[in-house]
């Protein structure tokens, strides 16, 4: 039977949590685990031990709510010169049409 171990940061589901696989057998060492995790992590909210069968049949046996919680860094954003764009080069204005050179040329 092996062991899921869910855990999920504050406001997230627990589903939606990081997933590992381990070979914890009871709730005293899912206890000292979820305690260490959170211990390396502070900002996981919630750990949960599910034990799976090779059916595929599941069932929570242990889950741990951290009281330490605190909430995850945003990341940071490299603050760099920015980089402007070129303004598109501008196209040159069209030669006279034929009727506009003659006219120029008899002066009207």
């Amino acid at each position: 039977m092996a062991t899921e171990v869910y855990s999920c940061r504050d406001g997230q589901e627990l589903k939606q949590g990081k997933l590992d696989y381990c070979d914890i057998e009871d709730r005293g060492e899912a206890e000292d685990d979820a305690k260490r995790r959170c211990k390396l992590d502070p900002s996981i909210k919630k750990v949960a031990y599910y034990k799976v069968a090779p059916d595929g049949e599941f069932r929570m046996f242990y889950s741990y709510t951290n009281p330490n919680c605190k909430p995850a860094p945003k990341p940071q954003i490299a603050a760099g010169p920015t980089l402007k764009k070129k303004p598109p080069a501008k196209k040159p204005a069209p030669k006279p049409g034929l009727l506009a050179r003659l006219k120029k040329k008899i002066g009207l």
